[in-house]
């Protein structure tokens, strides 16, 4: 059985209220026929209440789970505990910030997912600079090598990429395997193309610009 996790607090300190700006972009892409797997995860009963709408689950996150420096696999591990989801569920989480995201997307993470026999998923961008030529930054103007290496050919880069949160997949027995970016060792990488992932009030005009 699948459950779809929206995470949806109250406080955000690039846009305030940003959760209830994005939340039908998201609700709105989700079949009917998901919608009593649907659970929404929020200390905001603004959001709660447009949860309700749509009839989703809804669960009031405890206050000590509500903070920006609370790990996403600590709520996704008291969603667990709080509606009893088996072992062998699969849980998608899907955070707001992606308002382009579309329900064929998700489709195909699930279909990835089942297809790799996985029992976690990530997404993964293209980088435009290798993390080779990055330096972390030190005093007195010098910097230490990210990737301490000596090599001077761009082909003998090893290759890279970004980590996304646009689509994760986790059954429910490994979440904690998990490190609190929703990693370990066999997570599997779904390739995607640039999504616009809002985090400041600039990125949500980005995409009303685009759309």
């Amino acid at each position: 059985m699948y459950w779809y996790i929206i995470p949806a607090r109250k406080g955000s300190k690039g846009l305030p209220f940003k959760n209830r700006a994005l939340f039908d972009f998201t609700a709105s892409s989700l079949p009917i026929d998901t919608h009593s797997n649907v659970i929404v995860t929020s200390d905001d009963d603004a959001i709660l209440n447009m949860a309700k709408k749509y009839n989703f689950l809804m669960h009031k996150r405890p206050d000590d789970l509500s903070g920006d420096k609370v790990s996403i696999k600590d709520v996704i591990k008291d969603v667990v505990e709080s509606f009893e989801i088996e072992n062998e569920d699969e849980i998608v989480l899907l955070y707001l910030t992606y308002p382009e995201r579309e329900w064929k997307d998700i489709s195909r993470a699930i279909s990835f997912y089942e297809s790799k026999k996985a029992k976690s998923l990530l997404c993964k961008k293209e980088i435009k600079v290798s993390p080779y030529l990055y330096y972390y930054e030190n005093p007195e103007f010098k910097g230490t090598k990210i990737i301490d290496h000596d090599l001077h050919r761009r082909q003998d880069y090893k290759r890279c990429f970004e980590a996304s949160h646009f689509i994760s997949i986790m059954k429910a027995s490994i979440i904690e395997e998990l490190d609190t970016n929703l990693h370990y060792k066999d997570t599997i990488f779904l390739p995607i193309g640039s999504f616009i992932d809002v985090d400041e009030e600039k990125d949500l005009r980005k995409y009303y610009d685009e759309n």
